[in-house]
């Protein structure tokens, strides 16, 4: 059995983002927080990541070069010997309802929009995935 605190020294985070002050900022945070980190810029990146070390989250951007967030989304569900059984959490400022609709049919964890939430809100939101899930 865990000690309570220890839990977040155990966990690893991918921090999907082709803006480097973003990944940055949140690894800056999750770190504080005692999250490990990694970091990709792109799709590619990331799958190429997960292939080589285990992650236990996954925060990923939609609109990034050479392959999108909905690209790799897919690719981590649809291979889970292969990344691993990870949640992913979509970070993004698309607030479409068609992009949130085909995020969630890809089979992400959750859709949250960086503008509407703080650093704090989407620490939260990592800690309730890691605790279980939200209630609702």
């Amino acid at each position: 059995m865990e000690k309570k605190g220890t839990e977040k020294k155990n966990k690893k985070i991918l921090i999907v983002d082709d803006e480097p002050d973003l990944r940055m900022m949140f690894k800056d945070i999750l770190s504080t927080v005692g999250y490990e980190t990694g970091e990709a810029e792109d799709g590619m990146e990331c799958l190429e990541k997960m292939e080589k070390e285990k992650y236990d989250l996954v925060l990923l951007d939609l609109m990034m070069p050479r392959m999108d967030g909905m690209e790799a989304l897919t690719r981590i569900k649809q291979d889970p010997d292969k990344y691993g059984k990870v949640p992913v959490l979509i970070l993004t400022n698309l607030t479409s309802d068609v992009a949130i609709k085909e995020g969630f049919e890809r089979k992400a964890d959750g859709y949250l929009i960086k503008t509407e939430l703080t650093p704090e809100q989407v620490i939260k939101e990592i800690s309730g995935v890691f605790n279980g899930g939200k209630k609702k």
